[in-house]
């Protein structure tokens, strides 16, 4: 048979439980975007160095061409018009929707 104090205890032993499990979920949720944040800007960064066969931080219209993603958007991309994408411009594609 349950007492009152062993009642007592099991309800505050479940809430305990509970809101440990929630502040655990909570605190995966909000590190989640940084560490995918974080992630997503060092796959942008690999793929760009990859593209830029010559290493001179600028992608060319040749360069670009091996990604078609990239090769497709190139102008639209090309913010100044100077005929390269920087980091910042090709990056900007991870904004854009997919065609």
């Amino acid at each position: 048979m349950m007492t009152k104090q062993t009642s007592l205890f099991r309800t505050v032993l479940v809430s305990a439980v509970l809101a440990g499990v929630a502040g655990v979920a909570t605190a995966q949720t909000q590190k989640a975007p940084a560490d995918n944040g974080a992630k997503d800007r060092q796959a942008m960064e690999s793929a760009f160095a990859r593209a830029d066969s010559n290493g001179d931080g600028k992608l060319t219209r040749e360069e670009a061409a091996r990604m078609p993603e990239i090769a497709a958007r190139f102008d639209e991309l090309d913010k100044n018009k100077d005929g390269v994408l920087s980091m910042e411009e090709f990056s900007a594609v991870a904004a854009m929707p997919a065609k």
